[in-house]
């Protein structure tokens, strides 16, 4: 009787030890599935964050070329807003418009006339 109780203690005590081998086996694989799950999920957003990186980088390049295109626009137009009032300090329009108002009225007439057509071209776009 003491042999089958043995027995029965040692197939317990294997059943038991089997039991937690197969439940540990089951519980590993489930954390290899998810971190390998994760793993996947990071590596797309690592992919996703780097082509990001390279697009910022990318109009970070374009904005600083653009930027010194305008800015050398804006010296060329320093350089003209200088020139034309050397020429407005020059001439006395007021003594000229009073001497020769036709004329002055003509030009600025004319001058207007191709601001606003200017305008037009540059709004029509």
């Amino acid at each position: 009787m003491i042999k089958i109780y043995g027995l029965i203690i040692i197939l317990v005590v294997l059943s038991g030890v089997g039991y937690g081998a197969v439940s540990y086996y089951n519980d590993t694989q489930e954390r290899i599935a998810t971190l390998r799950d994760n793993n996947a999920k990071l590596e797309v957003a690592n992919k996703s964050k780097e082509e990001a990186l390279k697009t910022i980088q990318s109009n970070v390049e374009k904005t600083n070329k653009l930027n010194k295109e305008l800015q050398g626009k804006l010296q060329d137009a320093e350089v003209y807003q200088d020139e034309l009032r050397r020429k407005l300090q020059k001439h006395d329009l007021t003594r000229l418009s009073e001497k020769k108002p036709g004329l002055v009225e003509k030009k600025i007439n004319e001058g207007t006339q191709k601001l606003f057509n200017d305008f037009e071209s540059i709004t029509a776009k």
